[in-house]
């Protein structure tokens, strides 16, 4: 890693490139990406576009003589560090911006639009060709590779030689592979060839993925790292944009560029939210309630995926006397039984986002149903014997066993143990305070019958 030095001025990119009303892609994509990383976008409009996630009903290329005066407008008044290229309308379009560009020599990103995600063409190779000799980095998807290499990519090996071939023209690529099975992008400059494994994440959310991959590189570029380096960085935040996708019409949704910004005032809040409920538990007399192995009360980031993703209260939460006690205060990745609970029921139920363990009373559970909790269980002796061999993977199995055939999320999952194992019941809930809502009924139900 390189990092270059900095103008003492804001960062600014310019981006030449279509509107989308959708503002998934395109230059609204490219204003979130931008700023999402500290960079200030320019925008000169290439096209205004009529689409949805139906399909592209509509497209007004500018004309040449507004898209030269957009561009001489900024150059006659404006300083800024790079370009971004995306959707070009017409011919007459790229002649202009290549001129432009020769006269300027900023470092210059081409993503080359050929296709919208709903299906519409937006652009024709012929256009953007003749632009890749100004540019440090195009970055095709594979099936755009196809068009401009003249090879057919059904293998990494393809990807490769696309990449070389495309290589003569720019001076790097990146081949996106997200549209194929190959799995992996491919980036390519004159003595690199690397290879990025794709993570598929199950969401139909990606509108403007490539649009806003090709400014956070630039951006990033302008931030001071070398072009690998901004590549590998992009596809992180890309990867948490996606996590993050807001959905928008019938066929998919966007992603959210500023998903990672929100992430660390989401950290914030859950940490303070399960502070806030750990002193609702820590008033009454729960410690009956608390099983041989102790327990924990999570809570999960809205996409989480690992125990890092799930807040809880290292070394657990243990009974002191009649009361609960938390030794430390609660932190990411502190717990790995509980969270592997959230984290598994959120396979069959995203709304869940908080849980807590407590001790298997047998007498509770008809009580329970009586008061209105709807309750699954699972047989550990039913546990296959390779799951049982597995670190880790008994608490996903069991929870996928509970949940497989139920058709809302159920408010416990308990078990009646097995050799050497605990008899737990699992509290659920869409946070801290449904959980700890829970657990002060239960404990009421148990105090009845004590």
């Amino acid at each position: 890693m390189s990092l270059k030095k900095k103008p003492n001025r804001p960062l600014r990119l310019l981006v030449i490139a279509g509107s989308d009303p959708m503002a998934g892609a395109g230059l609204q994509a490219d204003l979130k990406t931008a700023s999402a990383l500290g960079v200030y976008a320019l925008t000169v409009v290439t096209a205004v576009t009529s689409q949805n996630t139906k399909g592209v009903c509509k497209i007004l290329n500018v004309p040449k003589e507004h898209l030269s005066s957009q561009l001489k407008s900024i150059y006659d008044d404006v300083e800024f560090d790079g370009i971004k290229i995306g959707m070009i309308g017409n011919k007459e379009q790229a002649e202009i911006i290549g001129k432009f560009i020769e006269k300027i020599k900023k470092p210059v990103v081409l993503d080359p639009v050929l296709v919208a995600q709903s299906g519409g063409e937006l652009s024709k190779e012929v256009y953007v060709k003749g632009l890749f000799k100004y540019c440090e980095l195009i970055t095709p998807n594979a099936s755009e590779a196809e068009r401009l290499s003249r090879i057919k990519i059904k293998s990494l090996e393809d990807m490769v030689k696309a990449g070389k071939s495309l290589l003569s023209q720019a001076k790097r690529v990146l081949i996106k592979g997200g549209d194929t099975n190959i799995g992996f992008d491919v980036y390519l400059e004159k003595d690199k060839i690397h290879t990025f494994p794709i993570e598929r994440i199950n969401t139909q959310n990606t509108h403007g993925t490539g649009c806003s991959l090709a400014t956070a590189i630039a951006s990033m570029f302008l931030n001071g790292y070398d072009w690998y380096d901004a590549v590998s960085k992009s596809r992180e935040f890309i990867r948490k944009s996606i996590l993050g996708g807001v959905p928008l019409g019938s066929q998919f949704g966007t992603i959210d560029q500023f998903a990672s910004l929100k992430d660390d005032a989401r950290r914030y809040f859950i940490l303070n939210a399960l502070k806030e409920a750990y002193e609702i538990l820590n008033k009454e007399d729960l410690g009956g309630l608390v099983p041989e192995i102790q327990t924990n009360l999570v809570y999960a980031l809205p996409y989480a995926e690992k125990h890092q993703d799930v807040a809880g209260f290292p070394g657990r939460i243990i009974r002191y006397g009649n009361k609960l006690y938390a030794p430390f205060p609660p932190e990411f990745g502190a717990s790995k039984h509980v969270a592997t609970l959230v984290l598994s029921a959120r396979k069959f139920y995203k709304e869940v986002s908080s849980a807590m363990a407590l001790r298997y009373i047998p007498e509770l559970i008809p009580l329970l149903k009586k008061e209105g909790f709807s309750i699954a269980s699972f047989d550990r002796n039913k546990e296959p014997k390779e799951i049982k061999e597995k670190e880790g993977s008994s608490l996903d199995w069991g929870v996928t066993e509970a949940l497989k055939n139920t058709k809302n999320m159920p408010d416990i999952i308990y078990d009646e143990g097995g050799v050497g194992k605990e008899p737990i019941i699992r509290i659920f809930g869409k946070d801290p305070f449904d959980v700890v809502q829970k657990v002060l009924k239960i404990k009421k139900v148990w105090n009845e019958i004590c």
